[in-house]
């Protein structure tokens, strides 16, 4: 039995050495593509085009590119020209009377080489006002049965008449306020200062960011045009987002069909989840072609849509207890300065019953702007 074991288990051990973990070679794509995104809104306002390369897969960037001449051309024949604002980014002013439900809209660009890069007409479509947005206190159930984030999830109400478009995408950035927990009252950088009053411009920041999730909808398989509570995004309580005030700008596009299945579709893209192979990655189609060389694909969409906008303010939840880090750790100096070095100027002290003390504080705990955000206080931002 011992020699069967043995021959066994040494059997094992060399088929387990044969054994190689599979790691695919994911190809870099050769060749570069275009990237054409942008469109025009019923808004009056700017209308953007950006217009960019693919990059490597290994090594994500956007490759904006510069000198194309773009424009945006109506079913009338009306054209306008974009300029460059920033390296790939172009814009055109254009006023309410030109972005009229019922017409149509492409876009033609000409990159520097030449190729010539140009969409489908797009039909501006009606759509309706955004409804009510609010939100629900919201414990998501995850298989960990010791993770269960809590949070707030936004909700909005749809109400569109039947001669409006049926189908829709929002697009969201948030925008919050968070403090640090004290003024700059003293420091160290190799002699003690005070700074009298203490400076509290460190204390208050904002940071301002897009919410990348794509939110889409289409109420073509209901007996009306209307949607209650479709969700939105959720905003977790282990944050610094809900310490002191909240502001969610909603944009709701009413799309065309073919908009609509593009956004979709890069939806279901991103909410792909169980592993390389688990699904097929959808080959998504945009509306842009090459002209010049129509075996080159180009990449992105541009769409006309109805616009809608809405801007709500949050204030901590009374209910919802907040568990988040705020940034500022203290360590007591038991042997005085010498336990700091230069590389720790300025080092801020803390104020303890109006007297300096020997606890150094991380930058975090006087300067907001260390936590990514800035002191500019956004001009739609209330008054205190």
């Amino acid at each position: 039995m011992h020699i069967k074991n043995s021959i066994y288990m040494i059997t094992l051990l060399i088929l387990l050495g044969c054994i190689k973990a599979y790691e695919p070679k994911l190809k870099n794509d050769s060749v570069q593509k275009y990237v054409v995104q942008g469109g025009v809104s019923s808004i009056e306002g700017y209308q953007e085009v950006s217009v960019s390369l693919t990059s490597s897969v290994n090594q994500p960037e956007i490759i904006g590119v510069s000198n194309c001449q773009i424009k945006i051309i109506n079913s009338q024949n009306k054209e306008y020209s974009l300029t460059e604002y920033e390296r790939g980014k172009y814009k055109v002013w254009m006023s309410q009377e030109s972005l009229v439900a019922g017409l149509s809209f492409k876009v033609r660009v000409i990159v520097p080489e030449g190729d010539i890069l140009e969409s489908d007409f797009e039909k501006m479509p009606k759509g309706p006002p955004i409804g009510d947005v609010y939100y629900e206190i919201e414990e998501i159930q995850t298989n960990n049965p010791y993770s269960s984030p809590l949070g707030i999830r936004f909700f909005t109400n749809l109400q569109a008449y039947e001669n409006q478009s049926r189908y829709f995408q929002w697009k969201l950035t948030e925008t919050w306020e968070y403090h640090s927990d004290f003024p700059i009252e003293y420091y160290y950088d190799g002699q003690v200062h005070q700074v009298n009053p203490p400076d509290t411009s460190q204390m208050v920041c904002w940071t301002s960011l897009p919410i990348r999730e794509i939110f889409t909808l289409s109420t073509t398989n209901l007996s009306e045009n209307s949607f209650d509570a479709f969700p939105l995004n959720f905003v977790r309580n282990n944050t610094s987002r809900l310490a002191v005030l909240y502001s969610l700008w909603i944009e709701q596009f009413s799309l065309t069909q073919n908009a609509f299945t593009y956004w979709d579709q890069l939806r279901q893209n991103s909410t792909q989840d169980g592993g390389l192979y688990a699904s097929q990655p959808i080959a998504i189609r945009g509306n842009i072609k090459n002209i010049s060389h129509t075996n080159k694909s180009v990449l992105g969409y541009f769409q006309a849509s109805h616009l809608a906008t809405k801007r709500i303010f949050v204030k901590p939840p009374d209910d919802l207890f907040m568990d988040f880090n705020h940034m500022c750790d203290t360590i007591l100096l038991e042997h005085g300065f010498i336990e700091l070095s230069p590389r720790d100027y300025p080092a801020y002290l803390m104020t303890i019953d109006g007297q300096m003390s020997m606890f150094h504080m991380t930058v975090g705990c006087v300067e907001c702007a260390s936590r990514g955000g800035t002191t500019n206080k956004p001009d739609f931002w209330p008054a205190r």
